[in-house]
């Protein structure tokens, strides 16, 4: 199974109750990019188009972004102080501040709960049809 996390305001559809879908699936779709981009800067300095290849690369190609996806959550994630940007040559290295760390231990471990509970019930339903 591949994901494609582009996640763009205009590619919402408002029909019916699609829109409140998408923005729910947006959301977690963001809230995970901001989970793999803390934990990659958590172990190294990196630039943009060189996070969208760690974790294409990291994810066996499961998971692929876009770099027009990428910046709005990385610029998100500098105003809220969790990294900070520096520019080197012609790139802007993001580095993971001190809240950036902490916020990450918050996600992984909101992460792992939820994790834990979608498998408890994918579970049940997958035991409860061999049972039955």
């Amino acid at each position: 199974m591949r994901y494609i996390i582009p996640v763009k305001a205009y590619q919402l559809q408002t029909l019916g109750g699609q829109m409140a879908k998408d923005n729910a699936q947006s959301s977690f779709q963001r809230g995970v990019m901001s989970l793999l981009i803390l934990s990659l800067l958590d172990q190294e300095d990196m630039y943009g188009y060189q996070i969208v290849q760690e974790i294409a690369a990291r994810s066996s190609g499961t998971i692929v972004t876009q770099e027009g996806s990428l910046y709005p959550v990385l610029y998100k994630l500098q105003d809220q102080g969790m990294i900070s940007g520096e520019k080197r040559m012609t790139r802007v290295y993001y580095h993971l501040e001190e809240p950036g760390h902490r916020r990450l231990q918050e996600l992984v471990h909101e992460y792992q709960v939820m994790t834990r509970g979608v498998f408890q019930i994918i579970q049940r339903e997958t035991d409860a049809k061999e049972g039955g």
